[in-house]
């Protein structure tokens, strides 16, 4: 006992048929039928496959095991989109031409061995196909294709005939067609059926009355162009007329199509499943009608799965960090700390020697020592002044700013122009102690050395010059604090 599978993927449903054959010859069949719907987000070969693991289930239950499995497609584009390798497992399939697959079934159930020529009537979900077929040598010829009656068109004409009448309403347009497909294929066998919508105690009753009113339009056109074709110029006049597809089972479409051609009729059993079940039988035959090829085996990706999210955390991540240091830098935050402002000296000196005592108190006292000798003085903003006279040093209304530009004296006997500094206020953004320099009186220099400390280096010359007369005292060098005497009583 052998098991194949079949599937017809045109443009409307998905036909899929199980062929179980014994040893004796005999056949079974489990068929299914998938409603596609146009917004579900899939492709054709993602339908196709899941049409395959839906019959491959039902295999299993039923304990068998499937062998070879045939795919039929109409045009060459389909055949494309099925051997994508679209969504779910990858399979090996045998894809077969429509055609074949129905004529294929045809001659192998011998239903057309006794005619010369038949002409074969495909009425589908999308249109009308019509070709000759010779049973003897299997050749196909004269293919056409026709819109006089399609199964979707009479769905939609069924739907706008029940949203009319106002039996329907505030449903989705989809759910509705669905609806009629189902009430179309029951008229088939049945004078009246009822659409289940919404409310099942509230069902939507319709008859075959009304079908065939809408239908007569389109079963009169299709009838007359069959008749065009079957007269029209070839080799062998058609002896008979096989009717395949959904809509051959409708007796209006059927009657008409009969008369009009004036031909025997042939009406297989289950007429929409032939071209299903002619797939199954070539892929199981291993026959040169089938190609083989590949569906499936590409991973289903949204936006909702674990890869575009983790992509997107990264992507918003980055973006902060970038907003956070482009804003710290414009609030003046800078990541690192800057170094306290400082001020370098220069001067060009031989010798040093210590100014006479002052009445003010100057804001910075710089070391002048040889020649071309940088100075690094670390400076802070001085406390405001708390008050006092303006001759004791404690603080004085005319005492400079911090941004002033302090002079440094010349020494003696040199001709050129003292160097000048600017002291400048720190961009640091929190306060920096001050620094008295020197400090007050009293006040012993701690054990520990002071990092911002001034070394001085030593006296060059032992003996200093006094500054000439009327100019400027020249600053002191202070290695640590200035002793103080102490007056008398």
């Amino acid at each position: 006992m052998t098991t194949s599978l079949g599937l017809s993927a045109g443009s409307g449903m998905i036909h899929c048929v199980l062929l179980t054959t014994d040893e004796a010859g005999r056949t079974h069949t489990v068929n299914r039928v998938i409603d596609v719907d146009p917004t579900d987000g899939l492709t054709r070969a993602g339908r196709v496959n899941s049409g395959i693991d839906l019959m491959l289930g039902q295999a299993r239950d039923n304990d068998a095991s499937v062998g070879t499995i045939g795919v039929a497609y109409r045009t060459d584009e389909q055949a494309r989109e099925i051997a994508s390798r679209g969504t779910g497992a990858k399979r090996q399939i045998h894809l077969v031409a429509e055609t074949e697959a129905i004529a294929h079934h045809l001659i192998s159930t011998g239903e057309i061995s006794r005619f010369e020529s038949v002409v074969v009537v495909d009425l589908g979900d999308t249109g009308m196909s019509l070709y000759t077929v010779d049973p003897v040598t299997r050749r196909i010829t004269d293919l056409q294709r026709s819109t006089a009656v399609s199964g979707n068109g009479l769905d939609a004409l069924l739907a706008s005939e029940l949203t009319s009448t106002g039996r329907i309403r505030g449903r989705r347009k989809s759910s509705v067609l669905s609806a009629c497909r189902t009430a179309k294929e029951e008229l088939s066998v049945r004078d009246s059926t009822s659409i289940m919508l919404g409310n099942p105690a509230l069902p939507v009753p319709v008859t075959r009355t009304v079908l065939e009113r809408l239908l007569r339009p389109m079963a009169s056109a299709a009838a007359d162009e069959v008749a065009a074709y079957v007269e029209g110029p070839r080799v062998a006049r058609p002896e008979a007329v096989v009717l395949v597809g959904g809509l051959a089972n409708i007796p209006l479409l059927r009657d008409l199509i009969v008369e009009r051609s004036g031909l025997e009729p042939v009406l297989p059993h289950a007429p929409e499943s032939v071209a299903a079940l002619g797939a199954a039988t070539v892929a199981a035959a291993g026959t040169r009608a089938s190609t083989l090829a590949f569906i499936g085996g590409r991973r289903s990706r949204d936006w909702l799965s674990a890869a575009p999210l983790a992509v997107f955390g990264a992507l918003l991540a980055g973006a902060l960090m970038t907003v956070y240091a482009v804003g710290s830098s414009l609030a003046g935050n800078p990541s690192t700390p800057s170094t306290p402002s400082s001020v370098t000296v220069e001067a060009e000196a031989t010798t040093t020697s210590p100014p006479p005592p002052s009445t003010g108190e100057s804001r910075v006292t710089p070391t002048v020592t040889s020649p071309q000798q940088q100075i690094s003085v670390t400076a802070a903003p001085p406390p405001a002044p708390v008050g006092g006279n303006a001759g004791t040093g404690a603080g004085s209304g005319n005492q400079d700013p911090g941004w002033a530009t302090t002079e440094l004296p010349a020494p003696s006997g040199s001709t050129e122009q003292p160097s000048t500094s600017t002291l400048s206020t720190s961009l640091w953004p929190f306060p920096i102690p001050s620094i008295t320099w020197p400090p007050p009186l009293g006040q012993l220099p701690s054990s520990a050395p002071d990092p911002t400390a001034i070394v001085t280096p030593p006296v060059t010359s032992p003996t200093p010059a006094p500054p000439a007369e009327g100019a400027p005292a020249s600053p002191a060098p202070s290695p640590g604090p200035v002793p103080t005497t102490q007056p008398a009583g």
